[in-house]
């Protein structure tokens, strides 16, 4: 009788999978410069084009990138795509934007944030989150006085919901790495040039702050804007001579005739 002997080979396979809560996505900023057209600048692209057809790689990088001395500067939002491996596992809190301005050669401040709330798409296990209507004036936020060149820093932080758990990531820094106030983000450069409080006494400018308001007295005519320190329109008026606004105790951005000035309401 022939013997015959069956030898079974037994296969291991490991599969790790990977939730889609860091690198996997393609983010941007929407940024308008000169009153011109909202412009989507990369901070990232994972080689993955958008759901809705387009691709981010084909944009402008915002990183580095050197906006020049621009007559207007404002901050719109931004984009983030995103994939869920199994459910929706995003909503409308999930991407947000963090920005801060500040004079290139001194210490960054604190951070603002902008939510990303809008679902402009969803199919399959693609979603995509916008927000096109923050309108920060991102000159308002360049203080300084003389001519500075300027940084308008920003990072992208995406929190994905899954079941048992919640995964964070930030852009920059990967997947699973939660955002952090300390860590450096992507850097744009901008110039802007203000006045000295010398200049502004010669023509005729004055701010008072007391009884819950802001006064402002110039000779003749000025276009005013009044913002929230975050950059956020709170009045735009054009007066001839004198700007009034009552507002709360803090902080405020004041721009007159295009000139920004930091004001303090006790």
């Amino acid at each position: 009788m022939k013997k015959i002997t069956i030898l079974v080979f037994a296969f291991s396979l490991t599969v790790t999978f990977a939730h889609a809560g860091g690198n996997w996505a393609s983010t941007a900023v929407s940024i308008t410069k000169d009153a011109g057209t909202a412009y989507l600048y990369l901070l990232n692209n994972e080689g993955w084009a958008k759901p809705d057809g387009n691709n981010y790689s084909a944009n402008t990088a915002f990183n580095a990138f050197d906006f020049g001395t621009p007559a207007t500067l404002v901050l719109n939002g931004g984009a983030g795509c995103a994939w869920a491996d199994a459910g929706d596992w995003y909503d409308g809190t999930s991407f947000v934007i963090y920005y801060r301005v500040y004079v290139s050669t001194e210490t960054p401040g604190s951070w603002s944030q902008i939510a990303l709330p809008d679902q402009t798409y969803s199919s399959g296990n693609d979603r995509r989150y916008d927000k096109s209507d923050a309108n920060i004036d991102i000159l308002a936020l360049a203080t300084a006085g003389g001519t500075n060149t300027y940084t308008l820093e920003v990072v992208m932080s995406k929190n994905q919901f899954y079941t048992g758990g919640n995964w964070l990531s930030m852009v920059p820094g990967g997947q699973g790495v939660a955002y952090n106030s300390t860590t450096a983000g992507y850097k744009a450069t901008f110039v802007k040039s203000i006045t000295t409080q010398l200049d502004q006494k010669k023509k005729g400018l004055t701010i008072i702050t007391e009884n819950g308001n802001i006064k402002v007295n110039v000779n003749g005519a000025a276009n005013v804007q009044l913002y929230t320190v975050a950059g956020q329109l709170i009045r735009s008026a054009s007066v001839t001579n004198q700007f009034t606004h009552s507002v709360k105790s803090g902080v405020y951005l004041l721009k007159v005739n295009g000139e920004t000035r930091r004001v303090l309401v006790q």
